[in-house]
């Protein structure tokens, strides 16, 4: 097959890709053992050697909730690519629920359940982590920037290059996006020495979402898989050959990006195989489960850190555990978190008009006692 047969394709509407239900649920199955193992272990545990490769391992995490945002994101464009020709209420909704993902990603790190309060908390310079640029708006910019970008070109070649173009200056710009300095709000987007997920270079992980995307609807799936097979096996090994001492900084941090990406590609890979060869019920559960990536982002980091509702579990467990009890923890963690996830899945789908009261309701309630409480 040429290339250019498949670049020039006019495919079709893509359904729901199953695959990155999958993949979403197992970047949620690790993410949770991550920050419970990071938080909830003994220091002299983590200083193990295992721990290393424990952290290793856990590297595509975040780059596959990026991959994974930009991916659904150009899936969208192409199937209701009307709505961004029309800039109709639907876009009006689209751009209403990216600003609802970042206004979630600043709820989370709420100092206080009080408006006055943090306002006067934040005045004082005493933000903390409540302005840091966190996951969550990370990629709620990320959507933002690609909603408006597919909006004005309109064309998914042109919209597929210019995030290829992008996803690259996201790389290659960190240590001179870091000295800007523009307003508080703004500046953590811009340093990694002050946000842990600054835009660069944290974006470029969404942009390669986005051209990956692109092949996905242009190629044949088995090759757009076995594509991303070959590139995952070449990328992934690049981390260990710079792992040695006397590397440079560059070298150590694009071995990193090349490590990530091909873990997330034989990720993505590997959810594709276990689909096509063990498909039924129980994968089902876990794509259904891997699809409210939102909600139980939200509820395992209440659980096992803290919020304004209260302190979770840390309190009671934090730099205190050795592995067998960490992990039994993190087990219990885990099926509390999906089985809720789960229950919020099923009122969305079956009884929509219930979850949009109770989400309205929830919400309404929070944002009445924030802007009353005085303490």
């Amino acid at each position: 097959m040429k290339w250019e047969k498949w670049l020039n394709a006019d495919a079709g509407p893509v359904r729901r890709v199953d695959s990155v239900d999958l993949f979403r649920f197992i970047v949620l199955f690790f993410m949770i053992q991550g920050h419970l193992f990071r938080a909830y272990l003994l220091p002299a545990v983590r200083q193990e050697p295992w721990f290393r490769f424990h952290e290793l391992f856990h590297g595509f995490v975040a780059p596959g909730f990026l991959f994974v945002a930009g991916f659904a994101a150009f899936l969208s464009f192409h199937n209701k690519r009307q709505n961004y020709l029309r800039l109709d209420l639907s876009f009006v909704r689209r751009l209403r629920r990216i600003l609802f993902v970042i206004a979630v990603g600043y709820w989370i790190h709420l100092p206080f359940f009080s408006l006055r309060k943090t306002l006067a908390f934040v005045s004082r310079g005493q933000a903390g982590d409540f302005l840091k640029a966190d996951i969550l708006q990370c990629i709620g910019v990320g959507l933002l920037l690609f909603t408006l970008l597919a909006a004005l070109l309109k064309n998914e070649r042109a919209v597929a290059l210019a995030a290829a173009v992008a996803g690259a200056l996201f790389f290659l710009l960190p240590e001179v996006t870091k000295t800007i300095r523009l307003h508080p709000f703004v500046d953590p987007y811009l340093d990694y020495r002050v946000s842990m997920f600054p835009l660069f270079p944290w974006l470029g992980f969404l942009c390669l979402g986005i051209v990956a995307a692109f092949l996905y609807v242009r190629m044949e799936k088995e090759q757009f898989f076995l594509l991303l097979l070959i590139a995952g096996l070449l990328l992934f090994p690049w981390f260990f050959f710079f792992s040695r001492a006397g590397v440079t900084r560059t070298e150590l941090f694009w071995s990193g990006v090349l490590n990530k990406i091909g873990a997330v590609f034989l990720l993505l890979c590997l959810c594709d195989l276990l689909l096509r060869r063990w498909r039924g019920p129980f994968l089902d559960l876990l794509k259904r489960a891997g699809s409210e990536s939102l909600f139980v982002y939200v509820l395992h980091l209440f659980i096992i850190f803290s919020s304004v509702f209260g302190r979770g579990l840390k309190p009671l467990f934090a730099g205190s555990l050795t592995v067998f009890p960490a992990l039994l923890l993190f087990l219990a963690v885990q099926l509390v978190v999906f089985a809720l996830a789960l229950l919020y899945h099923h009122l969305k789908e079956r009884r929509p008009l219930l979850w949009r009261w109770g989400f309205r309701a929830f919400w309404t309630l929070f944002l009445l006692l924030f802007f009353l409480r005085r303490h």
